[in-house]
């Protein structure tokens, strides 16, 4: 008779038992995310550490950048393009041996964007849009 009492006694006990035990489980469960989600986007901002570079054509519809030259570090570079004439323009990016990198749409009243992995190197940027290079669009890109 007393095996029963204690064994009663026991399954009494086993749901109290189980549900503080469940209490601290959902606890526990909340705190380890929180903490994988913040070092994830911390190392993607410290290691991705892409660069980005605003490009504007001339407001006016002149074959112009407002930009004479500009200056990137090597790795990710996004070159963000913005034309806000309605002469279509687009960025393009060649290395010194002529070789076209990459670079955007040709767009008019719009912006575009661009991301490619650049090397140290003297690059030149242009419009490919025909005579708009020929016309003065383009400039230095230094990449150290």
């Amino acid at each position: 008779m007393k095996k029963l009492v204690v064994v009663l006694a026991l399954l009494a006990l086993a749901p109290v038992a189980l549900a503080a035990c469940g209490g601290d489980d959902d606890g526990g469960d909340e705190a380890p995310p929180a903490e994988q989600t913040e070092e994830p986007a911390g190392d993607g901002g410290d290691g991705g550490g892409g660069e980005t570079v605003q490009v504007s054509a001339d407001p006016d519809g002149a074959l112009a950048f407002q930009q004479s030259s500009l200056e990137a570090a090597a790795g990710e570079v996004t070159f963000e393009f913005e034309n806000p004439a309605p002469v279509p323009h687009d960025f393009v990016v060649e290395d010194a041996d002529g070789n076209e990198v990459g670079g955007t749409d040709v767009i008019t009243d719009d912006t575009a964007s661009a991301t490619l992995d650049l090397e140290a190197g003297d690059y030149t940027f242009f419009c490919s849009v025909p005579g708009h290079r020929e016309g003065g669009m383009e400039g230095p890109l230094a990449v150290e």
